[in-house]
């Protein structure tokens, strides 16, 4: 390795920006807590980042990655679209909730202002994630005929809303079900309404 190589120190700095982030949300983490945590000097992450903005940049990009490898990851492991699409939307949720303050940087109120292209390409292979495992799903009739980028766009407004009510403690009882029992079956639920329509059965009851 040579003496000039900065990939460990900035490795370093961007786990440690991880652990403070996800311990203290976005306030926690200033350029010197982050050097502080990483054990390099109090200075050091201002050579790799211009600021804290900067620094929450990367995290987001960091964060939106991993969450297109995890659903990839968990479609994969499956056989069918079917269940490619639930191991995939289920990775989606799995990953924001394991990582909330993560999340909501990204989704939360304060959105990150003037992202860059490395940012927006990291949101883009995000969505692309999903629009794979439901671009299967269509193709083997799991969900209904319309178009594969809007139909996406709906699973992730549901993903979004399922993962944003159960961080921010919305889905409790007696108000609604238990999210941390029932996400599941909420899940489940949410993804039948996205199959074919079967508009025979449906002119039958009318």
């Amino acid at each position: 390795m040579s003496p000039r190589d900065s990939a460990p120190t900035i490795a370093a700095i961007l786990r440690a920006a991880d652990e403070l982030l996800e311990a203290g949300g976005p306030e926690a983490v200033t350029l010197r807590a982050v050097g502080e945590t990483a054990g390099v000097s109090r200075m050091t992450p201002y050579r790799h980042f211009a600021d804290k903005a900067a620094l929450l940049h990367a995290l987001a990009e960091r964060t939106l990655l991993a969450m297109a490898r995890h659903i990839r990851a968990a479609a994969a492991e499956e056989d069918e679209p079917g269940a490619k699409l639930r191991a995939g939307s289920g990775a989606y949720l799995d990953h924001a909730l394991e990582n909330p303050h993560h999340y909501q940087l990204i989704f939360g109120d304060a959105p990150l202002a003037q992202p860059g292209p490395e940012l927006d390409a990291a949101a883009d292979d995000a969505m692309r994630a999903v629009e794979e495992i439901v671009g299967q799903a269509q193709t083997s009739g799991v969900l209904r005929d319309a178009p594969t980028r809007e139909l996406a766009t709906v699973l992730w407004v549901l993903l979004h809303g399922l993962a944003a009510l159960q961080i921010t403690g919305h889905l409790h009882e007696p108000r609604t079900v238990d999210g941390s029992a029932h996400l599941g079956t909420l899940l489940d639920l949410a993804l039948a309404q996205l199959a074919p329509i079967d508009h025979e059965s449906r002119r039958a009851k009318i």
